[in-house]
Protein backbone atom coordinates (compact mmCIF):
# COMPACT_ATOMS: atom_id res chain seq x y z
CA UNK A 1 0.00 0.00 0.00
CA UNK A 2 3.03 2.20 0.70
CA UNK A 3 4.14 1.44 -2.87
CA UNK A 4 1.14 3.10 -4.44
CA UNK A 5 1.94 6.23 -5.99
CA UNK A 6 0.66 9.27 -4.94
CA UNK A 7 -2.34 10.24 -6.40
CA UNK A 8 -3.36 13.04 -9.07
CA UNK A 9 -5.38 15.05 -6.89
CA UNK A 10 -3.56 14.53 -3.29
CA UNK A 11 -1.55 18.00 -3.08
CA UNK A 12 -0.74 17.41 0.99
CA UNK A 13 0.05 20.69 2.49
CA UNK A 14 -1.96 22.41 -0.10
CA UNK A 15 -4.91 20.51 0.32
CA UNK A 16 -6.49 23.21 2.29
CA UNK A 17 -5.23 26.18 0.43
CA UNK A 18 -7.15 24.14 -3.04
CA UNK A 19 -10.27 23.94 -0.77
CA UNK A 20 -10.37 27.63 0.00
CA UNK A 21 -10.05 28.71 -3.79
CA UNK A 22 -12.74 26.32 -4.88
CA UNK A 23 -14.75 27.64 -1.90
CA UNK A 24 -14.46 31.16 -2.95
CA UNK A 25 -14.66 30.24 -6.77
CA UNK A 26 -11.08 31.81 -7.59
CA UNK A 27 -10.16 29.07 -9.95
CA UNK A 28 -9.66 31.00 -12.93
CA UNK A 29 -7.59 33.99 -11.15
CA UNK A 30 -5.27 31.52 -8.97
CA UNK A 31 -4.67 29.45 -12.25
CA UNK A 32 -3.82 32.90 -13.89
CA UNK A 33 -1.28 34.37 -11.22
CA UNK A 34 0.19 30.46 -10.77
CA UNK A 35 1.09 30.40 -14.24
CA UNK A 36 2.40 33.93 -14.37
CA UNK A 37 4.31 33.13 -11.09
CA UNK A 38 5.52 29.59 -12.50
CA UNK A 39 9.49 31.43 -13.59
CA UNK A 40 9.94 32.68 -10.30
CA UNK A 41 8.86 29.46 -8.05
CA UNK A 42 13.03 29.25 -7.98
CA UNK A 43 13.25 32.23 -6.38
CA UNK A 44 10.42 32.08 -4.16
CA UNK A 45 11.12 28.90 -2.68
CA UNK A 46 14.94 30.11 -1.70
CA UNK A 47 13.47 33.64 -0.28
CA UNK A 48 10.99 31.31 2.47
CA UNK A 49 13.65 29.36 3.38
CA UNK A 50 15.15 32.54 4.07
CA UNK A 51 12.19 33.76 5.92
CA UNK A 52 11.52 30.69 7.65
CA UNK A 53 12.84 31.27 11.03
CA UNK A 54 11.05 34.51 10.96
CA UNK A 55 7.57 33.09 9.89
CA UNK A 56 7.56 29.52 11.04
CA UNK A 57 5.79 31.28 14.44
CA UNK A 58 3.02 32.70 12.42
CA UNK A 59 2.13 30.06 9.88
CA UNK A 60 2.62 26.76 12.10
CA UNK A 61 4.64 24.03 12.66
CA UNK A 62 4.19 22.76 8.94
CA UNK A 63 5.88 26.06 7.46
CA UNK A 64 8.39 23.70 5.88
CA UNK A 65 6.43 21.32 4.77
CA UNK A 66 4.00 24.31 2.93
CA UNK A 67 6.79 25.49 0.86
CA UNK A 68 8.56 22.42 -0.23
CA UNK A 69 5.77 22.19 -3.05
CA UNK A 70 7.41 25.68 -4.09
CA UNK A 71 10.27 23.50 -5.06
CA UNK A 72 8.63 20.54 -6.97
CA UNK A 73 7.65 21.58 -10.20
CA UNK A 74 5.34 18.08 -10.23
CA UNK A 75 3.53 19.72 -7.19
CA UNK A 76 2.55 22.95 -9.25
CA UNK A 77 1.09 20.81 -11.97
CA UNK A 78 -0.73 19.16 -9.91
CA UNK A 79 -2.26 22.31 -8.15
CA UNK A 80 -2.77 23.92 -11.66
CA UNK A 81 -4.95 20.62 -13.24
CA UNK A 82 -6.91 20.19 -9.80
CA UNK A 83 -7.82 23.91 -10.21
CA UNK A 84 -8.55 24.00 -13.67
CA UNK A 85 -10.65 20.38 -13.52
CA UNK A 86 -12.73 21.98 -10.64
CA UNK A 87 -13.13 25.21 -12.81
CA UNK A 88 -14.32 23.50 -15.87
CA UNK A 89 -16.68 21.06 -13.64
CA UNK A 90 -18.13 24.01 -11.66
CA UNK A 91 -16.89 22.75 -8.40
CA UNK A 92 -16.64 25.23 -5.25
CA UNK A 93 -15.29 22.12 -3.24
CA UNK A 94 -18.17 22.20 -1.00
CA UNK A 95 -22.01 21.71 0.11
CA UNK A 96 -23.50 24.68 0.51
CA UNK A 97 -27.28 22.79 0.28
CA UNK A 98 -27.29 23.11 4.25
CA UNK A 99 -25.48 25.75 5.09
CA UNK A 100 -27.10 27.99 3.00
CA UNK A 101 -30.54 27.56 5.46
CA UNK A 102 -28.44 28.23 8.53
CA UNK A 103 -26.38 31.32 7.23
CA UNK A 104 -29.70 33.62 6.78
CA UNK A 105 -28.00 34.79 3.67
CA UNK A 106 -24.99 36.48 5.54
CA UNK A 107 -21.74 36.31 3.68
CA UNK A 108 -19.75 36.41 7.47
CA UNK A 109 -19.14 33.74 9.48
CA UNK A 110 -20.82 32.97 12.74
CA UNK A 111 -18.73 33.53 15.61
Amino acid sequence: MDNEPQAADDLGPLEGVVRWIERKQLQAPAVAALEMHRPLMPLAWTLAMLAGPALAPFVGHDYYEKIKALRDPTMLDRLLERLEASRLNGSDGSDRSDRSDRSGGSACPRV
